[in-house]
C-alpha cells in the first residue's frame, strides 16, 4: 500500500514539474541582440591613395654636347631663376669653328680660282687633292671603326668617338667640293659657279654666327625658382643634346593626384570635400578639396590583376603642412554626402523585403515589424529618414525565425 503512494508522489510531482517547464517554455521569448537608435554624424565617402606632387616644376636638358666641368647644386637645394646649374667645356665648338675656318679659306681659293683661266696643271692638281682626300677617308673611317671598338670595351670616351665621325664628316665634305669643283672647272667659268662659291661662304658665316652664339649654352640656367627635386649629371658625365640633367620644382606649392575608379567620379565634382591622412607620417586632420578632374578616362591593371577605368583627380590643400614633399603617397577620403546631426542604426538591423527597407522594433517585448525610409549608409552604420523615432529599440541581425509579434528577450544595449 505503501509503495502505490509513493509511485503516485512521484508521478504527480513529475507531471507538476513538466506542466511548469512547459508554461515556461511557452511564456520564454527569442532572444535578441539590440541596439537604441541614436543621433549622431555620418559621411559617405570614396577612399583612395593619393600622391603629393608639385605645382610648378621643369625639366632641364642639355642644349648641347660636351663634358660637364662644374655642378652648382643637389638635391633639395633651392635656386632662383637665372642661377647656373652647371657648366660644360666648350672645347668641342671651339674646334667646329676652327673646322668651319678651314673649309671657308678652301672655298675662298676655290673662287679665286674659278675667276682664273684654267689650265691643264689645276686640273691634275685637283685630281690628286681628290686622291689624298679618298686617302684620308680610308684612315677617317678605319678611326671611327676603332674607337667605336674601344668604347664598347670601356678603352676610349664617347668624346672621342665623336671627334672621329665629325673628322670623317669633314674629309667626306671635302671630298663632295672637291670633285663638285673639278666637274665646274672642266665647264667655263659661268655667274652660276661663281654664285654657288659665295652661297657656300655665305652658309658657312651663318654655322659659325650660330655656335659663336651657342657660347652662353656652355652654361645651363634654372627657367624657375624652386628645389632640386632630381639629378641626373654628375662632373666629368659627357652630355649630349636633350639629355636629362635636373628636375626643379616649388615645394611650396604642392597638390595631391588621386586615381578613382570611373564608377565612383560621377559622385565628385569640383570643390568636393576631402580629408587626408597617413599612418606612416603620423599625419591626420589634413583638409583640402577636389580642384580639378580630367577629361579623360585610362586603363590600369590593379595589384589582384583586374583591369580598370580611372580618372585622375587634382586636390588642394586648405592647410599646408611642412613635412609634406613630393612623391609622398597620403591616405585620402572624398565626401560624396554627410548629415552632422541624424537617425543612426547598425546596418545589420536593415533588410529588404518586397523592394522596401525593414527593421525589428522591440515593444513589451514583443518583435515589430517596422518600415523604415534609409539614406546614407557608411562605416557599417545607416541614416533613417523615417519610420523610427530617437531610442527606440531595433534588432540586430534578424534570422528567419523572428516574426512580427513574437516574443523576444533583449540582451544589454
Amino acid at each position: 500500500m505503501k509503495k502505490k503512494i509513493i509511485v503516485f508522489i512521484v508521478a504527480a510531482l513529475l507531471i507538476g514539474a513538466g506542466a511548469y517547464y512547459f508554461y515556461i517554455s511557452q511564456n520564454k521569448g527569442i532572444e535578441v541582440n539590440v541596439k537604441a537608435v541614436e543621433r549622431g554624424r555620418i559621411t559617405s565617402y570614396v577612399e583612395e591613395i593619393g600622391e603629393v606632387k608639385v605645382k610648378d616644376y621643369v625639366n632641364i636638358y642639355s642644349p648641347t654636347s660636351g663634358k660637364v666641368t662644374d655642378v652648382k647644386y643637389d638635391v633639395g637645394d633651392v635656386v632662383k631663376k637665372g642661377d647656373v646649374l652647371i657648366r660644360l667645356d666648350g672645347e668641342d665648338i671651339s674646334k667646329m669653328i676652327k673646322e668651319l675656318d678651314a673649309q671657308r679659306s678652301i672655298i675662298v681659293a676655290q673662287l679665286n680660282e674659278a675667276k682664273e683661266p684654267v689650265d691643264a696643271k689645276s686640273i691634275e692638281k685637283l685630281n690628286i687633292e681628290i686622291k689624298n682626300i679618298e686617302k684620308r677617308i680610308e684612315f677617317a673611317e678605319k678611326d671611327v671603326s676603332d674607337s667605336q671598338m674601344l668604347y664598347s670595351i670601356g678603352a676610349s670616351s664617347a668624346q672621342e668617338v665623336e671627334a672621329a665621325r665629325r673628322n670623317l664628316d669633314f674629309e667626306m665634305s671635302n671630298l663632295d667640293k672637291a670633285k663638285l669643283d673639278l666637274e665646274l672647272m672642266m665647264k667655263p667659268v659661268s655667274a652660276n659657279r661663281l654664285a654657288q662659291y659665295k652661297a657656300q661662304l655665305n652658309q658657312i658665316d651663318v654655322q659659325k654666327k650660330n655656335l659663336r652664339d651657342s657660347t652662353k649654352d656652355f652654361t645651363v640656367t634654372s627657367t624657375i625658382e624652386g628645389t632640386v627635386l632630381l639629378k641626373d649629371v654628375e662632373v666629368g658625365s659627357y652630355l649630349q643634346p636633350g639629355m636629362h640633367i635636373m628636375e626643379i620644382g616649388n615645394i611650396n606649392n604642392i597638390y595631391v593626384e588621386s586615381e578613382i575608379l570611373v564608377g565612383d567620379i560621377g559622385k565628385i565634382s569640383e570643390g568636393s570635400e576631402v580629408l587626408i591622412s597617413s599612418d606612416d607620417l603620423d599625419l591626420k586632420g589634413l583638409k583640402g578639396k577636389v580642384s580639378k578632374i580630367h577629361p579623360t578616362a585610362f586603363s590600369k591593371i590593379s595589384d589582384l590583376g583586374i583591369e580598370q577605368k580611372r580618372i585622375k583627380v587634382e586636390i588642394i590643400l586648405e592647410n599646408a603642412n611642412p613635412n609634406l614633399r613630393p612623391g609622398y603617397d597620403l591616405d585620402i577620403k572624398i565626401i560624396l554626402e554627410k548629415n552632422d546631426d541624424t537617425l543612426l542604426i547598425p546596418e545589420n538591423a536593415v533588410f529588404g523585403m518586397d523592394g522596401k527597407n525593414y527593421v525589428f522594433t522591440v515593444e513589451e517585448s514583443k518583435a515589430i515589424l517596422r518600415e523604415v525610409k534609409t539614406g546614407i549608409e557608411s562605416e557599417r552604420q545607416i541614416e533613417i529618414l523615417a519610420g523610427l523615432e530617437e531610442g527606440e529599440i531595433v534588432i540586430l541581425s534578424p534570422d528567419n525565425d523572428l516574426e512580427d509579434g513574437i516574443k523576444v528577450e533583449a540582451g544589454a544595449l
